[in-house]
């Protein structure tokens, strides 16, 4: 039995195991443990929004939102609701319009006809980043005024 053929195979696997997950941390911060040295996951915001806005045009809701910085950010998901507790995706967004370097503009546009009147629509964003973490923006509110016929 040769002791490199049963054992240099296996500890190369494991090398290119550790290599590949030391890569795929977001965010690497050293931690001392008994003096040995691993590295720890620290917890990155994926997006710094700078503005969030939704308004009516006679045909359309319009949201619209701009980023000051992005990391790893995979996609968008406009939520709505009725109610300000269930929300609904109703649109995915994969990426926006750069703007002065680091953060992006971004936009929704849809009929009008899901604004009843008088009644508010509430909506939010979804950030999802390229390893699955979830963050929310803050709720928008939008209301069409009540119409006399």
């Amino acid at each position: 039995m040769n002791f490199f053929s049963t054992i240099a195979p296996k500890s190369a696997l494991v090398l290119i195991i550790s290599v590949f997950s030391a890569i795929s941390v977001s965010a690497l911060t050293p931690v001392t443990v008994e003096n040995q040295v691993t590295v720890s996951p620290e917890p990155v915001r994926s997006v710094v929004y700078d503005l969030v806005t939704v308004r009516l045009t006679d045909k359309s809701v319009l949201l619209d939102w701009n980023t000051v910085s992005e990391f790893n950010n995979s996609h968008f998901e406009v939520e709505r609701s009725a109610d300000r507790s269930n929300f609904k995706t109703v649109a995915v967004v994969l990426d926006g319009f750069e703007t002065n370097g680091t953060g992006k503009r971004y936009a929704f546009k849809e009929d009008i006809s899901v604004v009843k009147n008088n009644v508010a629509a509430y909506y939010r964003l979804k950030q999802i980043d390229i390893f699955g973490n979830i963050t929310y923006s803050e709720v928008v509110k939008v209301q069409k005024a009540l119409i006399a016929e």
